[in-house]
């Protein structure tokens, strides 16, 4: 009897789950999400907040959040083979092929991951219509210490892009949940009087979505459930703008509340998410952007803020066509590093990518407005306090890792992405004995040439 209540009991809760999946995803019939604009929602309160005991005890054990973003790959790109995850061997072409997921090369291709490339490669949720050099994944001798961490600490199966792509304007979401309509960076002939510089050349301009009323919002969404014929008609409701703009960002509530931060930016002419923010740019605020070379010091010198955001050097970004290697590498001496400091104890780093990059993913991610959610990115969450050699399978975004800072942190939440995000809570077990540093060693790298050298790499 009581096997039978348990079983009741189960196909209950998964049927509520499927439920909720089903009315969150794409395919949900004619229902539209509230809140279309995550920035048209504001002042709201989070939508399934955490016990409030569990969230003193990650108050008092987290007293510094890292997150660290690197670029253009997808979960079955680099974890298709780990063990316990939903990962994938093969893939789902556009003419109904089903293809072997290549080994990828060290220094691999190129390939197209805008916000139109993401809308055709979802193709209404199938993920079946990928570029074609885009089915390959790494083996684990490939990326060995990705894998040590991932197997180490905490795996996050279900870590989706904010938005379809590109790099740009994901960077932007990882500071506000939202971009203020940008779709994209700024491309040839938007470049103004050189290279990118935002807020610093009036001439540029870049693509984002018009003030769009409900209806064509709505009309929007239907869009990007139709794959490659949608994605070719949804720039008709862009156009193009100076991508300068000034929205509330994360480091408005940490400065507000007294908490410090800091941006550690690599150079990377895609990546300068805060120099799109003008009361930033133009403020005192523009002294805690610094340069990703300025990070270890401050771990050594007893200078870590709150919060940190770190990206690396373009060539150590993982990016394709640049080698994995060396960009592993780069991620080991960062790791290497916070794990050696005094910070180590109280300190949770969440290490993801930035978007697909052009890489198959098999799982469909929740279509939660106009601008996603984007393909699967891989996501590990690094901390003495993370459960050892788990596989978290709860479904996260870039907003999920703002809204654990805000909880952390007790600041609010600036939109619905953040607001409506898990609290990655779960990902931890704060009663349990603290995991140890894991100090790696770095990798000698192959010599191998560079497949398919694009013009300009495409961020």
């Amino acid at each position: 009897m009581r096997s039978h209540r348990l079983l009741v009991r189960s196909a209950l809760a998964l049927i509520a789950a499927l439920t909720v999946f089903v009315a969150c995803t794409r395919g949900s019939g004619s229902a539209f999400p509230s809140a279309m604009e995550p920035a048209d929602a504001t002042n709201v309160p989070p939508a399934a907040p955490s016990d409030q005991a569990l969230v003193d005890l990650a108050r008092s054990k987290i007293k510094h959040v890292i997150f660290v973003v690197k670029e253009n790959r997808t979960f079955d790109n680099m974890f298709g083979l780990f063990p316990g995850a939903n990962g994938a061997t093969t893939g789902q072409t556009c003419d109904g092929r089903t293809v072997p997921l290549k080994r990828a090369p060290d220094r691999g291709f190129a390939a197209g991951h805008s916000f139109t490339d993401g809308i055709t490669a979802i193709n209404g949720g199938q993920m079946n219509c990928f570029t074609d050099v885009g089915y390959a994944e790494f083996h684990p001798n490939q990326i060995p210490n990705y894998w040590a961490y991932a197997q180490h600490f905490t795996l996050a199966d279900e870590f989706f892009s904010s938005i379809y792509g590109p790099t740009g304007v994901e960077h932007l979401w990882t500071f506000a949940a939202q971009s203020d309509r940008f779709v994209d960076h700024e491309r040839p002939g938007q470049l103004g009087v050189g290279k990118r510089q935002f807020c610093d050349d009036p001439l540029e301009s870049a693509f984002s979505f018009r003030q769009l009323s409900r209806a064509d919002q709505e009309k929007v969404y239907q869009l990007e459930q139709q794959g490659a014929s949608g994605a070719a008609q949804v720039p008709a409701y862009w156009e193009a703008r100076w991508p300068c703009t000034d929205i509330k960002v994360l480091p408005d509530e940490l400065k507000a509340a007294g908490i410090s931060w800091k941006e550690y930016r690599g150079p990377n002419e895609w990546v300068q998410p805060l120099r799109m923010v003008r009361h930033v740019r133009f403020s005192s605020m523009w002294k805690d952007v610094v340069s990703s070379d300025e990070f270890i010091p401050d771990l050594n010198n007893g200078k870590l803020p709150s919060v940190s955001w770190v990206s690396p050097p373009f060539p150590l970004s993982d990016h394709p066509p640049l080698s994995m290697c060396r960009g592993e590498n780069w991620t080991v001496r960062l790791m290497n590093a916070i794990m050696e400091s005094p910070y180590w104890k109280s300190t949770a780093v969440v290490l993801t990518w930035d978007d697909f990059g052009g890489f198959y993913d098999h799982v469909a991610p929740p279509h939660v407005d106009m601008y996603g959610l984007g393909p699967r990115v891989p996501a590990i969450i690094i901390s003495p306090w993370s459960r050892p050699g788990y596989v978290d399978h709860t479904t996260y975004e870039f907003a999920s890792v703002l809204h654990f800072i805000e909880t952390i942190f007790d600041v609010p939440p600036m939109t619905s992405r953040d607001a409506n995000a898990s609290d990655m809570l779960g990902a931890f077990d704060f009663n349990q004995q603290p995991i140890g540093p894991l100090p790696l060693a770095q990798r000698s790298c192959p010599v191998t040439p560079i497949q398919n050298v694009p013009e300009e790499p495409t961020a």
